[in-house]
């Protein structure tokens, strides 16, 4: 009888249902403290509130309020973040957050086989999609290239209803002996299958077909490189196109119907990127030469001699003074290139 009261009273203390208010209260979610009697009342609950019941461990709660179950809570919640961060330390992944000298051989072969055809093969670090999306091979028997090319069709119709308006494609190792003309006429030439199966997006292309087409490589390691691309010759191989540039992992030829570059690019030259590189002076330069330095030098000190000369009321022709300044500026020259030897 006893138990049957107390039961009676820790339900009534709850009061009525919030859901249907036709039956006295049974729970409580932990999340937002909805009273609820029945489990088709917390489905509901859940569904017109987008409520989890899970309940915030985080959320502020004042002292005069917090019982045991708060303080247990709370230590329960400090032990797995201390358990989550002891996790983090050995975590796998963080041996990729810093750059390997020693490549596999693989890669190491693949860069500078890269290097011998004047091209700059920038390989990412494992964890990062791009290089495990990489597929390019290196045949060493027959010392060729296959590269992993990405295909991005621009300037697609509005009524392929795409997000925006290029179609990617990919083609996982393509011959670099091959031309480019070659590679991108299985997209073009209705008589391929893939031509009629991407019939719908590739309209534009297919219609001024394989002769009117322009190819464009995607910059890397210029500045403003996401906004920059190259020009390239559909009649030359892949490898002769890629020669003097910089490649992430694989090549992104962008393919447009029109002799201009896709909407929000701009083109650039191989000679442009040549000046970027060599914008730094000699002086600023890491691990700029002692030579360059005194060359550098040896030109203040023309400028310094032409305003000593110029100036009233010195005779900059004395040669007791010409000799002492010499011999004190080669002084000087000499310390800045034993400072660059070390």
């Amino acid at each position: 009888m006893a138990d049957g009261t107390s039961t009676k009273t820790s339900t009534m203390r709850l009061g009525m249902c919030e859901v249907c208010a036709g039956n006295e209260a049974r729970y409580a979610c932990p999340k937002c403290e909805v009273k609820t009697c029945s489990l088709p009342c917390v489905q509901i609950h859940k569904k017109e509130l987008n409520c989890d019941g899970q309940r915030d461990r985080t959320k502020f709660v004042p002292l005069s309020e917090m019982t045991s179950r708060e303080f247990m809570s709370d230590y329960c919640f400090l032990e797995e973040c201390t358990r989550y961060a002891e996790n983090r330390k050995t975590d796998p992944c963080k041996r990729f957050t810093h750059d390997q000298r020693n490549l596999p051989v693989a890669q190491h072969r693949m860069r500078m086989a890269a290097k011998k055809r004047n091209i700059n093969l920038r390989l990412q670090l494992a964890n990062f999609s791009r290089h495990k999306e990489n597929t390019t091979y290196l045949n060493w028997k027959q010392e060729r290239f296959y590269w992993r090319v990405e295909w991005l069709f621009a300037n697609i119709p509005p009524e392929a209803s795409l997000p925006c308006d290029v179609a990617r494609f990919v083609d996982e190792r393509c011959d670099e002996e091959v031309t480019l003309a070659d590679l991108a006429v299985k997209y073009v030439d209705l008589q391929q299958e893939t031509a009629r199966d991407q019939r719908k997006l590739l309209a534009n292309h297919q219609t001024a077909g394989i002769g009117q087409l322009s190819f464009w490589l995607r910059a890397e390691g210029v500045r403003r490189s996401c906004t920059r691309c190259y020009l390239l010759e559909a009649t030359k191989t892949l490898g002769e196109n890629l020669a003097g540039r910089t490649i992430v992992e694989f090549p992104t030829i962008f393919v447009t119907h029109e002799p201009k570059p896709p909407g929000g690019y701009e083109a650039i030259d191989s000679s442009d990127e040549l000046e970027e590189e060599q914008e730094e002076s000699p002086m600023t330069k890491p691990g700029a030469s002692s030579k360059a330095i005194a060359e550098d030098l040896d030109d203040s000190h023309d400028v310094y001699h032409d305003l000593a000369a110029a100036f009233p009321g010195e005779d900059a022709s004395e040669t007791e003074d010409d000799d002492e300044f010499e011999a004190l500026y080669r002084e000087r020259v000499e310390g800045i290139q034993d400072y660059g030897l070390h």
